[in-house]
């Protein structure tokens, strides 16, 4: 995998997030952040990949989930 597309939106708090990782000249990627910046929400939509869920928000149910995650080939 050289890049990973993330489009994200009520999941977990997140309200949105629209990046592009690029991985060609390193293998991870560390995201460091102060405490309330979503780290954790992230990781919980990542477990939703992982295991095969849907992903939603917790505190606002009726709000649409958008979970949008492709390789440069533009495969989830």
């Amino acid at each position: 995998m050289k890049t990973l597309t993330l489009k994200l939106e009520n999941c977990y708090g997140i309200k949105k997030l629209d990046e592009k990782f690029d991985f060609t000249t390193a293998k991870a990627i560390a995201i460091y952040a102060p405490n309330g910046s979503m780290k954790s929400s992230l990781a919980q939509t990542f477990q939703d990949i992982a295991i095969g869920t849907e992903s939603r928000d917790r505190i606002f149910p009726d709000r649409v989930c958008m979970r949008v995650v492709k390789d440069e080939n533009g495969d989830d």
